[in-house]
This record gives structure tokens, sequence and C-alpha cells, in this order.
């Protein structure tokens, strides 16, 4: 709120106008008419300036002026009131209130209403004109002018403070959403990383020892690297175009070339053939199993599914040792989805670790395990891991049925 001589709003500026043509040609008129010599032009000099003050209506400093120029106008006649200028004062009233403060122009209107009501009962002019209700009674209707305008001036003030409450309540939950999105981005982006490098490192492992197979190693490393720069464009697309951002943030860099290539689809269940054929090309003997009737569980459960595979999956590679042997399988059950991830290799503690953050149960400060929980409870699903009834160890993620998927 601006208390200062600032260049008023256009529309109060028309208003300022379109009010002081008509008034300020009446009360020119009646001053003239009614107050002889240099008070008369006194009064019309007053009178423009509190029409011009007007046009800063929403100012400490504009309402100030007005005022002053109806104080001046009481000084030079008791006939003030009877000039179309003053119809102006519950405009400045009203908007002071409401833009700037909150109990300067309740004060100033009680103290003006009493200044005018007793200069108009004892003028001689208004005397000589038998212009003389009683005090008390004008008195209580400038009072009552003051105080509703007042009233109203306070009543939007109360709007615009709930109106700027409710934008920050929306920048802070569009904050908030921009948190949880790259909280999101940043799980997907490990699970892609985490496990293109882990098919990647297995390969180069094992073509060490088999030279005779470096063309079929090579090329498994080319495509696994293939897939997860794919997926990692798709993912780095979002941030680019993320409209939470600012728009400088948004703004390409000088001399850039954007991506001409849209965001790649995210994975989903018909995915699951694809990612574990890579797995078996990395030298881990994984099986599928289908069991149920499928139902429709949208795409953002989908991809949960898929990164919970994956995580698994990337674990089980890197972890698990030589000769293991891994089994995926959905359980399209009557209440929900359930998706096990087992292995062969040697058991492993799930247990968090009571001196620090929740761990990895594959190695010490990983977030796999913390990443797919974060994802099944973001669909109202849930995890459970440990070793499997004949050893090794099992990643169960249970899906309720949810239309949406999200």
């Amino acid at each position: 709120m601006s208390k200062g001589w600032v260049a008023p709003p256009r529309a109060d500026i028309v208003m300022a106008f379109v009010a002081g043509v008509p008034l300020l040609a009446s009360a020119a008129m009646i001053a003239l008419l009614s107050v002889p010599g240099v008070r008369a032009a006194v009064l019309v000099g007053a009178g423009v300036a509190a029409h011009v003050a007007l046009a800063w209506r929403r100012t400490v400093a504009g309402f100030l002026t007005m005022c002053a120029a109806f104080a001046v106008q009481v000084a030079v006649t008791g006939l003030f009131l009877l000039l179309p200028t003053v119809l102006v004062f519950p405009v400045a009233v009203y908007s002071c209130t409401a833009y700037a403060r909150r109990y300067l122009p309740l004060a100033a209107g009680i103290a003006g209403a009493a200044v005018v009501a007793w200069r108009f009962a004892t003028d001689a002019s208004v005397a000589a004109a038998h212009l003389g209700p009683n005090p008390w009674l004008l008195l209580g209707l400038l009072l009552a002018i003051v105080v509703t305008a007042w009233s109203l001036g306070l009543y939007r003030r109360t709007q615009l403070a709930y109106i700027a409450l409710l934008e920050a309540q929306g920048r802070d939950a569009a904050a908030r959403a921009t948190l949880a999105e790259r909280a999101r981005i940043a799980r997907e982006m490990h699970d892609v990383v985490a496990h293109g490098l882990a098919v990647i490192v297995s390969q180069a492992r094992g073509g060490q020892y088999a030279l005779d197979r470096a063309a079929d190693v090579l090329s498994t490393v080319e495509r696994t690297g293939r897939q997860a720069l794919t997926e990692m464009r798709g993912l780095i697309g979002v941030l680019r175009t993320d409209t939470s951002l600012s728009p400088d943030a948004a703004r390409p860099v000088p001399g850039s070339e954007p991506d001409p290539q849209p965001p790649a689809p995210q994975p989903g269940l018909a995915e699951l053939d694809t990612l574990v054929d890579r797995t078996r090309a990395a030298g881990l003997a994984v099986a599928l199993a289908r069991r149920g009737r499928p139902h429709p569980i949208g795409p953002g459960m989908e991809l949960t599914v898929y990164r919970v595979a994956q995580e698994a999956l990337t674990n089980t590679l890197k972890h698990a040792g030589p000769g293991t042997e891994a089994g995926v399988s959905l359980d399209w059950t009557a209440d929900g989805l359930v998706v096990s991830v087992t292995d062969s290799g040697p058991a492993r503690s799930a247990a968090p670790d009571p001196a620090g953050p929740e761990r990895d149960h594959h190695r010490p400060g990983g977030n796999g395990l913390a990443g797919m929980r974060e994802r099944l409870a973001a669909v109202g699903g849930s995890l459970t891991v440990g070793p499997g009834p004949a050893g090794g160890f099992t990643v169960t993620a249970r899906l309720p049925y949810r239309e949406d998927g999200q």
C-alpha cells in the first residue's frame, strides 16, 4: 500500500476527473453567489486541490491533502456543507481505510464532523440565511456518514487481506507441489541411472573374462545406455517445461538449442518384458510370471510397479553374487495387485539402521528401500522386504486397485 505521491492508478485519475467536472462547476457557482470577494476564490482553490488529491485517494498523503483542503473551506465559511465538493470526503474515508491506514480516516472524520457541525451552527451567514438545523442532529448525520464510509472501507480491507492470504497459500501450495515433483523426479533419476549403470558394470565385468563375446557385451551396453538416456531426456524435459518455475528460470539460455523431441513416455507394465530381457542380458537369470486376470490400474501405478521391479532387480544384480536366479511375479488378486521379486542369493538384513535414517536393504546409505516405500505410499500401497522362505531375498509390493493410478 503506497503512502506517497506516486503515480495513481488510471481508474482513480478517471474517477477524480469525472467527479471533479460537475462537482467543481456547481461548487464554484455556489461559492461566487454566496461568498463574495477573495473568500470565494479561496473556496474554489481549496475545492480544486481536494479533487486533484482524489486521484491519490488510496494513499495517506492524498487523504491528508483532502482533509486540509476541506479544513480551509470550513475556516472560510460555515456554508461549506452546501458545496457539492463535500461529497468526495466519504469516498476519501473509504479509500484510505481500505488501502492505507485503518483508524486515521475514522479519527479525522469524527473530528471533522464535530468541527463542521459547530461551524455551521455558529456561522453568521448560516443564521442570516435561516439555515439552522439542530446542531446535534447535524452532528449525528455527519457521524453516521463517516462511520458508514469507514465501515465499508474496513470491509474492503478485510476482503483484500483475505485475497492476499489465498494468493500466499496458493504460492505455498505451488512451492510444495514443485518440491514434491522434484523429489519424484529425483527418485526416477535414481532408478534409471542405478539400473543402467548396474547392467553396464555387470557386462563390463563379464566381458573381461569372455573376450569372444565382446560384441554382444558392447551391444548390451549400448542398448542399456540408450534406454537410460531416453528416460533421462524425458525426466529432464519435465524439468524444462515445469510451469511452476519463474519466467526467468524457464526462459532458455541464449544460444542454446531446444530439445526438438517431446519427453519420452514413462514405462509401465508393457515394458516389464523389456526390463527382464535387459536384466537377463546382464547375466542374471530372471523369470517373469503373471497370474490372475489383469485389472486396469492407470499409468501412475504402472510406473510404480515398473520402478519397484527395476530397483529390486538392480539390487539383486549388484549384490546377490554370481549364479543367482531371480523371479518377478504379478498376481492380480481380488483386492489388488501383488508384485513379488525374489532371488536365490544370500539373505540380507532389511532392518533399518537405529543410529540413522532408513537404509537400503542391500548396502548402507542406499535410497532404494526408502524410494520404493515412498512410491507405494503415494498410490496407497505397501512394501514388505526380507529373507525368503527358501533363502535368498524377497521384495513384495501390494497395490490396491485404483482406476486413476494416481
